[in-house]
């Protein structure tokens, strides 16, 4: 049945693989990595250390023991291909798409139904209108300010989280 289907492809369970991670913890992945990066780079820790220290976050933020080092530190190409400071860029991701969503919301409530319906080109014709079009003409923040009339803030795609998901698995 489709409401046992849903639950299942929208299982919040927290993982020990960032790119195996649901919508919901995905973001906790990105701040493990961002907070050793910053201790790495800081001076505070030591390449050496780094498996221990991605261990003791892994347990602390998601609850999962880790291992082995192919499914802790590892486990991404990012680092060893000389990447730093890449992983926040995913979080912010999700913090423009809940302001953009938000925005779709507010200018065009019918988008869903659009969706359903199979039409979608009013929502292509509203991403490129607003934010395709203006893409290259300024930084993410300042495309997502004047799109959204907010500055940055994830209080949008928590708020989305919340609501998908308090319905989804309500009793």
């Amino acid at each position: 049945d489709i409401d046992t289907f849903l639950k299942t492809v929208n299982l919040v369970r927290p993982s020990k693989i960032r790119t195996q991670a649901d919508e919901v913890t995905y973001s906790l992945h990105v701040i493990i990595r961002f907070e050793i990066e910053r201790a790495l780079f800081g001076g505070k820790v030591k390449v050496s250390e780094l498996p221990h220290l991605w261990n003791e976050k892994y347990d602390e933020y998601l609850g999962v023991e880790i291992e082995n080092d192919s499914e802790g530190v590892m486990q991404d190409t990012h680092w060893a291909s000389g990447y730093y400071g890449y992983f926040p860029s995913y979080a912010l991701g999700n913090v423009y798409d809940g302001m953009f969503l938000e925005k779709l919301n507010k200018s065009f409530p019918t988008w869903r139904q659009s969706l359903t319906g199979g039409k979608l080109e009013p929502i292509l014709s509203w991403l490129r209108d607003n934010v395709h079009s203006k893409a290259s003409l300024y930084d993410p923040r300042d495309l997502a300010q004047r799109v959204t009339g907010m500055k940055l803030t994830a209080k949008p795609f928590l708020d989305y989280a919340e609501k998908k998901y308090s319905q989804l698995f309500a009793q």
